[in-house]
């Protein structure tokens, strides 16, 4: 019996409020961010139902590759969308910006040549980079219309093969094999012969470490600053502090700035690690493939972490901010870890939505909604700072600003005040203090 009411006991300290509020927290993560996979899947899954191609070759043969496309022969497969286009140069970054299109396959002139001389044909498929998350990258190929066009090839080959009655070893050959594929990735307006998954695959370390880093640089500072402001009130050590001849601004800017360096050695230590991870990972990567990343204008070089630098100093302000409101409400020690899941809520949603959606591409709805939360621009910064969106960059660094002003100012106004040792009072409370001093 003993035993009972003790695990009774334990259980009723564990499965408190606060661990009730977590568990009703993380299951609404998860459901807003599968609705966002499942938005970014659908849209993949449209534009990849859409096959572009561009038949320079012109011929019956090719021409009838591009009806077997249409119009496959097993009868359980749907048609498919095919639209044929024209390329006005061979400057494809302009192509692609003209038709308003991510990729397109070439059929190239001399095809169907190659293909009745018993060699292996050639196809050019082109795509174009606009973002490092995992769903941008992950269906990047062109699977689609080539398993199509290398059906279409085989069939007529075989075909005509068995109408002559017999297959020589490179006839045979080039039954199993008969296309091969040249890729073409663009990124901004420049080009480069690479696949875009290889290319994603040999810069992923580093674009994966950043936003982690951010993550854990705005929850450590955010926590320290809770439990420091929660600490010194609850001990009243923070009712002496402020009765001293200090200037309470002093008090706060020490505060917060205290909790930004610990944030910041939190954060070294993290990149540290992270760093050595990614290091033995991206040491696997082809010296070739990093040239290919580096002449498309993907780098990590000074520039690039300055302007990363300062979205994620803001971040951590406007953080540091939140946290000292936040913990200006806390009663107790339980409840300042309840108070910081606003804070978890508004860096895990948008953490998770870049880490595998192109946010800039979401639907407009979804898309400000993830704008309006301000550690969404800090964590997008690869992509804006990489892809050239300047603008995005710009007016999320302008966004970051005012939310920052607003909430220091917010945070002064609570410090400067009463309000920082009397917020966590309930109302019951001061009614009753008042009466007292009433009577």
């Amino acid at each position: 019996m003993k035993f009972f009411s003790i695990l009774k006991k334990e259980l009723r300290e564990m499965l408190n409020m606060q661990m009730i509020l977590m568990l009703v927290f993380l299951v609404v993560v998860m459901y807003s961010m599968s609705g966002f996979v499942d938005s970014a899947i659908d849209e993949s899954m449209e534009e990849s139902a859409e096959i572009v191609l561009c038949d320079k070759d012109n011929t019956d043969f090719s021409k009838s590759v591009i009806r077997f496309i249409e119009h496959p022969t097993a009868e359980t497969e749907a048609d498919n969308e095919v639209k044929l286009i024209t390329l006005e140069s061979d400057d494809y970054a302009a192509e692609l910006k003209r038709l308003d299109k991510k990729s397109f396959v070439i059929i190239p002139e001399g095809f169907t040549d190659k293909i009745n001389n018993g060699e292996q044909a050639e196809l050019i498929y082109v795509s174009k980079m606009t973002s490092f998350s995992t769903m941008s990258n992950m269906n990047a190929g062109s699977e689609t219309a080539v398993a199509y066009i290398e059906a279409a090839v085989k069939s007529a080959i075989f075909t005509n093969k068995v109408q002559l009655g017999k297959l020589s070893e490179n006839e045979v050959t080039q039954i199993n094999s008969p296309i091969t594929i040249k890729e073409n990735t663009i990124v901004g307006d420049k080009s480069s012969e690479i696949s875009q998954m290889i290319l994603y695959s040999s810069v992923f370390g580093q674009t994966l470490l950043l936003p982690l880093v951010v993550y854990m640089l705005i929850l450590l500072g955010s926590q320290s600053m809770i439990n420091a402001v929660t600490a010194e009130k609850l001990d009243k050590t923070l009712e002496t502090l402020l009765s001293a001849p200090v200037s309470r601004l002093s008090v706060l800017s020490a505060k917060m700035l205290a909790a930004a360096i610990v944030a910041l050695i939190n954060a070294a230590v993290y990149m540290v690690g992270m760093n050595n991870m990614t290091t033995a990972a991206s040491g696997a990567v082809p010296e070739e493939y990093k040239k290919y990343a580096a002449e498309l204008g993907i780098s990590f070089g000074l520039k690039y972490y300055l302007l990363i630098g300062i979205q994620m100093l803001l971040s951590t302000i406007i953080a540091l901010s939140l946290a000292m409101i936040l913990g200006a409400f806390a009663k107790n020690v339980k409840s300042s870890q309840t108070l910081l899941m606003p804070i978890l809520f508004l860096t895990i949603i948008p953490f998770m939505a870049a880490e595998f959606i192109d946010i800039s591409s979401l639907p407009g709805a979804i898309k400000y909604l993830l704008y309006a939360i301000p550690f969404t621009h800090t964590f997008m910064a690869s992509d804006t700072v990489t892809f050239s969106k300047t603008s995005l960059y710009v007016g999320g660094l302008i966004y970051q600003a005012v939310f920052l002003m607003v909430c220091v100012i917010a945070a002064i106004k609570i410090f400067t005040t009463d309000k920082i040792v009397t917020a966590s009072e309930n109302t019951s409370s001061r009614r009753k203090r008042k009466k007292h001093s009433d009577n």
